[in-house]
């Protein structure tokens, strides 16, 4: 077989690539669901990202402020004068 025999052959429409299409509906519906759930998930993700890069923000600040947190009294002697 040539070239042109083959991408002809391969193009010709089979008994399964007519069965795919004959639960179109089904198809689309089945489609439209799983394209919801993706963008769901998506967002869902998206969201808990977010949150869990603020949580790691508030953490880092308050861990500054206890590390940063100004020393009580210095313990030095006190000078009395006489």
């Amino acid at each position: 077989m040539g070239k042109h025999e083959i991408r002809l052959r391969r193009q010709r429409m089979s008994a399964r690539g007519s069965d795919r299409y004959r639960n179109y509906n089904a198809v689309l519906k089945q489609h439209g669901t799983e394209k919801r759930i993706k963008q769901i998930t998506r967002i869902f993700t998206f969201f808990l990202l977010i949150a869990l890069i603020v949580i790691i923000f508030l953490a880092i600040t308050r861990w500054e402020k206890k590390q940063t947190k100004p020393q009580s009294k210095i313990n030095t002697p006190a000078l009395t004068v006489t």
